[in-house]
């Protein structure tokens, strides 16, 4: 005889807030200004913030509760939409921010910056952030 326990364990949806939902700033995806290329980084704090992002959009993010993942990407054609899903696996907890960058008709480069506020990671979490060009 054997018995089988059924898993429960199910993959977690997060929700991720944006400064044009949640803060009424315009399309950021153009007006935002940071220092990368082809990457992402995470800013946890208002200093940070302050020092490297500049641009139209400068909202009063509660540092204490959010960090920012924001970065900049290249792609062959101009930028239609992009979209994040924020998920946590289980059962190991681990966090993976995926962004697709979904491109329009145009052949015209394009280079957009991207932005998400997660909820604060602890102490010791790590983020993997996947950017798909679609």
């Amino acid at each position: 005889m054997s018995c089988s326990k059924k898993d429960t364990c199910k993959e977690q949806l997060m929700t991720v807030k944006h400064f044009e939902s949640d803060y009424g700033c315009a399309d950021t995806r153009h007006s935002l200004i940071i220092n990368l290329t082809n990457s992402g980084t995470i800013i946890s704090s208002k200093d940070a913030y302050d020092s490297q992002v500049s641009g139209d959009c400068h909202p009063q993010i509660d540092f204490t509760l959010y960090d920012l993942v924001i970065g900049k990407q290249s792609s062959g054609n101009n930028n239609d939409t992009i979209t994040y899903d924020l998920r946590k696996t289980c059962p190991d907890s681990k966090l993976t921010l995926t962004v697709n960058i979904i491109q329009g008709l145009l052949t015209v480069p394009d280079n957009v910056v991207y932005h998400a506020l997660i909820p604060k990671l602890g102490d010791g979490e790590s983020l993997n952030i996947q950017v798909i060009v679609k």
